[in-house]
């Protein structure tokens, strides 16, 4: 594609991105779009897996709404298989119903049992997550960067082809190398999630830092390369949540690129970095103009750090129903309808 095509391609909306659920944050980062790494961090309970996964099932339904290929790759090393369809029944249920059964209620953890009624809608929902996960692939058992690398590297061999370029190598012999990957369809979706960083299998010899750091030169190579998009989740240090942090004023106390654990490469390696925060957690009183005594543990900030897209240290407030596996742009702080939701929630 030569400039001219790109810019006509910009024209006829090609490059509108898939939906991930959030208006505003949309508007900055244009959704998913092709070849974007994603990199997503917070402090664990800060429901990034959750957040994750909101954002790629309204990804899936937005393209299954304009009819395009959507391929995902899922390294869901944190929660097994069972568990994750447990959570998105809940999710689904919630969303075609309106009716909210907690995951820990399906799980039928400690005293929680499902009524009657609840088993109907569990029943009816089964086969729609496994639909759901059949269009996935899933990978639950943890392999290192050059695993997920070369099965990634093979699967999108398979869909298109290399075009090489000659050169002369350092003892002067004619070689071939790969110039370009022109895929079979260049409008179709390529998706990596990474949950998480942290939890990938050793490379011999390699710390963790070094891990991490291979991990995301590899989905540098692959981005370039395939043009594949990635949502890799990262863990805060905890220094995100000492009190004196919390305490200090005239600060940003918000989450910055000094949080992420282990290693400050993805950061600089990605094109998006966004970041959640929950201020009840860190005894703030109040956080974007939002009282947080009256939201407690129901506010998320959602904060886009790092943009090469648009704009970034934009954050916003979200509204999290974790039980739900929901979430929504709260209304501006000071506006009618926050009041509205404060009525609803106390």
């Amino acid at each position: 594609m030569n400039l001219e095509e790109r810019i006509q391609a910009g024209l006829d909306g090609k490059f509108q991105g898939l939906s991930n659920g959030f208006k505003r944050i949309n508007s900055e980062i244009h959704g998913i779009q092709r070849g974007v790494y994603t990199l997503l961090g917070g402090l664990s309970g800060t429901y990034k897996t959750t957040l994750a996964d909101f954002m790629l099932l309204n990804a899936m339904k937005d393209a299954e709404s304009l009819g395009l290929e959507i391929n995902v790759f899922y390294y869901s090393y944190e929660i097994d298989e069972l568990s994750k369809k447990c959570n998105w029944l809940s999710v689904l249920i919630r969303n075609k119903h309106g009716i909210i059964i907690p995951p820990e209620v399906i799980k039928g953890f400690g005293d929680n049992r499902l009524s009657p009624e609840q088993l109907e809608y569990v029943k009816l929902e089964i086969p729609t997550v496994e639909a759901l996960f059949s269009k996935i692939n899933f990978r639950f058992k943890s392999t290192n960067p050059t695993g997920i690398y070369n099965e990634m590297w093979q699967y999108m061999s398979n869909k298109g082809t290399f075009t090489y370029m000659d050169y002369i190598d350092k003892e002067g012999n004619a070689k071939k190398k790969i110039d370009k990957f022109i895929p079979n369809n260049p409008e179709a979706y390529n998706i990596i999630i990474l949950d998480h960083l942290l939890l990938l299998q050793k490379e011999r010899g390699f710390s963790d830092k070094e891990i991490i750091d291979k991990m995301s030169e590899y989905m540098v190579e692959l981005r370039n390369m395939f043009n594949v998009s990635s949502i890799f989740i990262s863990q805060f240090n905890d220094g995100l949540s000492s009190i004196d942090r919390a305490k200090f004023k005239g600060v940003d106390i918000s989450p910055q690129i000094t949080d992420f654990k282990s290693s400050r490469n993805p950061y600089a390696d990605a094109d998006v970095v966004l970041a959640t925060m929950s201020a009840f957690k860190m005894d703030m009183p109040t956080c974007l103009g939002y009282d947080i005594n009256k939201l407690k543990d129901s506010f998320i900030m959602l904060k886009v750090i790092k943009n090469r897209l648009g704009r970034d240290n934009i954050a916003v407030g979200l509204l999290a129903n974790p039980k739900a596996g929901s979430f929504s742009e709260l209304p501006p702080a000071k506006s009618e309808d926050m009041q509205i939701v404060y009525d609803s929630i106390n």
